[in-house]
């Protein structure tokens, strides 16, 4: 079974009604359709870019009633990048987990 591509980190910040993400997306936010099929509300609060990359990681915040079909429309991305032409997403993806998985 392929193992499943961690492209999102949950930030753990205190709310009642809210969880908190960062996510890799592109500059044209694949994301958001996905967010729109799958009925997200999500509160976009930053983004950050590596120089010239046209990878951007994306901080927002969803209401926690919809963390299951967040999650949904994450896991759908890897996918629609390769449709899309972002044949190094997955790696991108490992690169990023990596680099925070060694700062913790």
């Amino acid at each position: 079974m392929l193992e499943e591509l961690k492209n999102y980190l949950h930030l753990e910040k205190f709310s009642f009604h809210y969880y908190f993400y960062a996510y890799l997306d592109t500059g044209d936010y694949q994301a958001d359709g996905l967010f729109a099929k799958h009925q997200v509300h999500v509160k976009f609060l930053q983004e950050y870019q590596k120089d010239e990359s046209v990878y951007h990681i994306v901080f927002c915040r969803i209401r926690k009633q919809e963390k299951d079909a967040f999650l949904e429309a994450l896991r759908e991305l890897p996918d629609k990048m390769l449709l899309c032409g972002f044949q190094d997403y997955a790696v991108q993806c490992k690169q990023f987990m990596e680099k925070i998985e060694a700062l913790q």
